[in-house]
């Protein structure tokens, strides 16, 4: 079955709900009318009794609408002369044969009878008079069947045209509501086809508005982000060939001679080893961004994790000449979490800051009440202002390293764990500082 649109879902239910309106208002409305025409039939009948039937008749009303004759109980209406005209004459007649047809009797009950197209109410009774005739109260209440007859013709004509009226309002409204709908869902259409320009459509609806900002924002980030992708790709094609390039020139150099074996094995190594490095380090931050990563979480004291990285690189701080400090509380400072992905911060904060000290590094840790704040800081040069929020971008690239990824990780696996990262950079003293959440 094929789906139905908005559109057609809105027209019809709202067409429904209009088209059910206007029936319960012909019901109600016929049932009212039906109503005062059988009491008015009712009271005016009742009256005539009472007024033939009353000992009392002077006290009683001398004019009531109804009319009556007199009829035998084998149902033959008894003229009485000039009191009925011929026409009523014969009217009666024919009322008499349909009482009798229904084979009806005096009582109090007050009958219905279509007789020639006309609406009657009748009720027989005895003639106080003489017991051997009966009295055949009537009314016509033709004038007011017409009027409801009427009425109901005029309202089924002006609820039609309501009708046609509403359906053509509501399907034009309903236009104008799923026209935007229809423009926004082509647009994103388009997007994912690869079509990168901003929507130009105006919107007047506030919904709408706010929706067509953030799939124009959207469509602006995937620009932005596509950009940077091929940036970033630029970058680690250049950063996994070049270190081949110098494997294969090497072998090449080994293969006539002009390179010794030993020399050649150290560099095939290193270069082995850098591969290695950023291959790993760009499977770490692609689990990251996926949310699939292997959690094994551990109670760690964060001093004695920042001491076992910083004795791995005691070599590379030597060779630099730098002086590493450690400010640490004298108790334990506890932290549930991943040891692997705890290293991996700390080891790229420590390279990162051993890359550009001048000649100094500190470690700081503060135990708070809810958070844990480590704080690695260098003597290094100063992070311009305006690149302070791309150097956690893993597109970037320092200018002294090679593709900026380790602070992209860092920043990676800190979101992962609910924490944050600051950076605070002057002319003295550039700082990292990460904050873990109890």
């Amino acid at each position: 079955m094929k789906p139905m649109t908005f559109k057609g879902k809105l027209t019809f239910v709202l067409s429904f709900v209009l088209a059910s309106t206007f029936f319960i208002i012909g019901i109600s409305f016929n049932s009212i009318m039906n109503n005062s025409i059988l009491n008015n039939a009712r009271d005016a009948i009742v009256d005539s009794r009472n007024i033939i039937t009353s000992s009392h008749r002077m006290n009683q009303r001398l004019f009531v609408s109804t009319q009556n004759f007199l009829m035998t109980p084998d149902y033959e209406s008894i003229d009485v002369g000039m009191m009925h005209s011929p026409h009523m004459l014969v009217l009666h007649r024919v009322m008499a044969d349909v009482l009798e047809e229904n084979e009806l009797a005096p009582s109090n009950l007050i009958h219905e009878l279509r007789i020639n197209n006309e609406l009657f109410y009748v009720n027989l009774i005895e003639n106080p008079s003489n017991e051997s005739q009966w009295i055949v109260l009537y009314i016509s209440m033709s004038t007011l069947a017409n009027l409801r007859d009427n009425l109901n013709l005029i309202l089924f004509v002006i609820m039609a045209i309501m009708l046609v009226i509403g359906i053509v309002l509501i399907w034009f409204v309903s236009s104008s509501m799923t026209l935007p709908l229809t423009q926004l869902s082509a647009f994103a259409t388009s997007v994912g086809k690869g079509n990168r320009k901003s929507d130009l459509n105006k919107y007047h609806e506030k919904e709408l508005i706010v929706l067509h900002d953030s799939m124009n924002t959207m469509v602006s980030n995937l620009v932005e982000q596509e950009q940077a992708s091929r940036h970033f790709f630029q970058n680690v094609s250049h950063e996994l060939r070049t270190p081949l390039q110098i494997i294969l020139a090497q072998l090449e150099a080994y293969q006539y001679d002009f390179v010794t074996k030993e020399n050649t094995l150290n560099i095939i190594t290193n270069q082995g080893e850098r591969l290695k490095l950023l291959i790993d380090d760009l499977l770490v931050l692609s689990r990251l961004e996926a949310h699939n990563v292997d959690v094994i979480v551990e109670s760690l004291d964060i001093r004695d994790v920042i001491e076992e990285i910083s004795s791995t690189m005691h070599v590379l701080i030597e060779e630099k000449g730098l002086d590493l400090k450690y400010q640490f509380p004298n108790h334990p400072v506890i932290l549930k979490m991943d040891s692997s992905s705890l290293t991996k911060v700390f080891s790229n904060l420590l390279t990162n800051a051993i890359r550009y000290s001048k000649s100094k590094i500190v470690w700081e840790v503060f135990d708070n009440a809810k958070t844990i704040e480590v704080k690695i800081s260098n003597d290094g040069e100063m992070i311009p202002e305006d690149f302070k929020d791309k150097i956690f971008d893993r597109f970037q690239k320092g200018e002294r390293g090679h593709i900026g990824i380790g602070l992209a990780i860092v920043k990676a696996v800190m979101e992962h764990y609910g924490g944050s990262i600051q950076v605070d950079s002057n002319p003295e003293v550039t700082s990292f500082k990460l904050i873990f959440k109890k």
